[in-house]
């Protein structure tokens, strides 16, 4: 396994060539500024890229998105993408809010440790450019994820009722999700629980957003750590994400070509199993 410091040495390597061959017209990662802060950064000269950095992780996908929304034609905008910033870009495109002639994603490998914290199953993107590809961790084997989510439905009814009630409806949750792009948003308006109140009603809007993202979700994990209530919210998308995949052998970002089942896939059940009215024959006459 690649050293850290052997990584960034190779991203830069990287990176400058991009620049200096005009394969790119910037470069938006991390780097290190005064005092030590680290902080998203457009980079426009190789020289630059020597403050670069690639810890800690820092979601990069959203932000890129507003870059190349207000950028000039034929610009091109070199990404450093971690496995989850390269779905969520892949997402994006999807749904066309980033243009992918506009992008080159330049693929970096997530820790083993890394993906412990974030329970991530790939830690790296389909396009590793960057260190070595670490082995996933199964977030069903987690002991916090397997108490909100298995049991009957009304223990588990009753454990995310206790969890939720932290929630101040701050929109922590959806603004740093790279892929609540929705303007404006369904839910924030006040019928779905006003600010500051935290009534049962309050499953309505976990609940509702968690099912609008469903297929889009990529387990980034950004909506779990900007919440100051500490609610598991990547959770309830690990339960949605495992249901399209066992259900449709689907799995949001990982290509940019496959559509969403839920929008696009209809299985219809046995005939012996739908009763046909008995008027359905007086459309046959």
């Amino acid at each position: 396994m690649k050293t850290q410091q052997a990584m960034i040495d190779q991203a830069k390597s990287l990176l400058k060539k991009l620049l200096e061959d005009g394969e790119a017209t910037a470069v938006f990662g991390l780097a290190r500024g005064m005092g030590g802060v680290t902080a998203p950064r457009i980079f426009t000269m190789p020289d630059e890229l020597d403050s670069l950095v690639l810890e800690p992780k820092w979601p990069l996908a959203k932000p890129a998105m507003e870059i190349l929304r207000t950028a000039p034609g034929g610009y091109r905008l070199a990404v450093v993408c971690r496995g989850c910033d390269e779905r969520a870009l892949v997402e994006l495109i999807k749904r066309n809010q980033v243009d992918a002639d506009a992008l080159v994603m330049v693929g970096v490998a997530c820790s083993g440790e890394q993906a412990s914290i974030c329970l991530c199953d790939r830690p790296y993107p389909s396009k590793l450019d960057i260190g070595e590809a670490a082995h996933g961790v199964d977030p069903f084997d987690d002991p916090g994820v397997k108490y909100l989510l298995e049991g009957d439905t009304h223990t588990r009814m009753g454990r995310w009722e206790r969890v939720l009630k932290r929630c101040v409806k701050c929109y922590g949750c959806r603004n740093s999700c790279p892929i609540c792009v929705c303007d404006p948003c369904k839910l924030e308006g006040e019928p779905w629980v006003r600010r500051g109140i935290i009534p049962t009603e309050i499953l309505s809007f976990h609940l509702i957003r968690a099912f609008h993202l469903a297929d889009t979700c990529v387990a980034c994990g950004a909506c779990q750590e900007a919440c100051p209530a500490g609610i598991p919210l990547v959770t309830l998308q690990h339960a949605m994400r495992r249901a399209l995949r066992e259900g449709f052998e689907y799995e949001a970002g990982l290509d940019v070509n496959e559509k969403t089942p839920v929008l696009f896939d209809f299985i219809q059940a046995p005939e012996k199993d739908r009763p046909i009215p008995d008027w359905i024959n007086t459309l046959r006459d």
